[in-house]
């Protein structure tokens, strides 16, 4: 890039595009000279002005004098982003496993927090050639999972016809994450439908590598709920008339499923933990919605919870023509409300035969 002072600018529209120009006032009878031109899509100059209004409340205040700014240190190289590189050895040692698996990206939105570092790997444990519990343990190994977590899944892979690997950065540190997804018999879901009764459908075990701090989580599926109930166990999962602002978020994408899908076709499981964790998964692939279909619950999302416009405009702005997988939400182990949105699983199986 090459420097340029400007003391003059003109914004215009041409066809599809923002123009912005800048130039110089110091002509003779106030004559203007063009000395740059930029030229951007509306999404981008959409988001240019949400990250200025965010840059302007965070600095302005507080201006750096020349001299401050003189005396910052900007580093020739940046440091290794240690997430990022346990997230691609992640991805790498599933791949090595040389079978087919599926690929989830998720983001998820707390107070004052947007986290999209989030994915889920998905394979069925039957296509593992050799031992499928020792080679997906093997890799648990290699991210620190705790003993108790490896032998209560040694316990209970037998159970599993489908695998999930996770993994999440958040607020600086990493969760890794192993869920055994159980087939449901069609005899077991049934009777669990016709007495609105839960059936485990995944048992997750998640821990911190770092601070070896561990959690069992347990997924309970209500087959074939009707809207009605459905709308019910959503305002359930909220304990406090704080959280009615998030219900009304939840509600309103249940409702944009359902209208393109039957209440009876969404997968909707409850989340349990020792902990105090109680939450909701709502799967609606089914329903075939784009991100861009739920645009106003996003934003009262973000609005709900003070994420910076301008981050959360960058990350929709790329994601809005990703197909939505399914939503979660409640109240977090640390007792906030949160959502997690999942999309972008391509060529995706219907739920309960191969993807969470």
């Amino acid at each position: 890039m090459k420097d340029a002072v400007a003391d003059a600018f003109r914004g215009l529209v041409d066809r599809e595009n923002v123009v912005v120009e800048f130039g110089n006032s110091r002509l003779p009878g106030g004559a203007i000279a063009l000395s740059e031109q930029v030229v951007m899509p509306v999404d981008t100059a959409k988001r240019l002005v949400l990250v200025l209004e965010d840059a302007l409340r965070k600095y302005a205040p507080q201006a750096l004098s020349a001299e401050a700014a003189q005396r910052a240190v900007t580093p020739v190289n940046a440091p290794p982003d240690a997430a990022g590189e346990k997230a691609a050895l992640l991805q790498k040692l599933v791949a090595d496993l040389g079978v087919p698996f599926q690929h989830e990206r998720s983001f998820r939105v707390s107070p004052g927090a947007l986290h999209a570092n989030r994915f889920l790997l998905s394979l069925d444990a039957a296509d593992i050639v050799g031992s499928p519990m020792e080679k997906v343990l093997e890799i648990c190994a290699r991210f620190g999972i705790p003993e108790a977590s490896r032998k209560a899944a040694e316990e209970s892979f037998g159970t599993a016809a489908c695998v999930h690997f996770g993994f999440e950065e958040t607020a600086g540190s990493l969760l890794c994450k192993l869920y055994l997804e159980r087939q449901v018999p069609a005899g077991e879901a049934a009777d669990a439908a016709a007495h609105r009764a839960p059936v485990l459908l995944h048992l997750a075990f998640k821990w911190d590598p770092a601070s070896g701090a561990q959690v069992v989580t347990r997924y309970n599926w209500y087959p074939s709920l009707p809207m009605v109930e459905l709308e019910s166990r959503l305002a359930s999962v909220y304990r406090s008339r704080a959280s009615e602002a998030s219900i009304d978020i939840a509600r309103a994408v249940l409702r944009s499923a359902a209208a393109r899908a039957p209440a009876e076709q969404l997968q909707y499981l409850e989340v349990e933990e020792e902990n105090g964790r109680h939450s909701f998964d709502l799967n609606v692939y089914n329903a075939a919605l784009l991100l861009k279909d739920i645009q106003e619950p996003l934003i009262a999302m973000r609005e709900r919870f003070a994420v910076r416009p301008g981050q959360f405009q960058a990350l929709y702005d790329q994601v809005k023509t990703r197909s939505l997988g399914h939503l979660a939400g409640g109240v977090h182990r640390n007792g906030e409300d949160f959502f997690n949105v999942y999309y972008g699983v391509s060529g995706f199986p219907r739920f309960n035969e191969r993807l969470r």
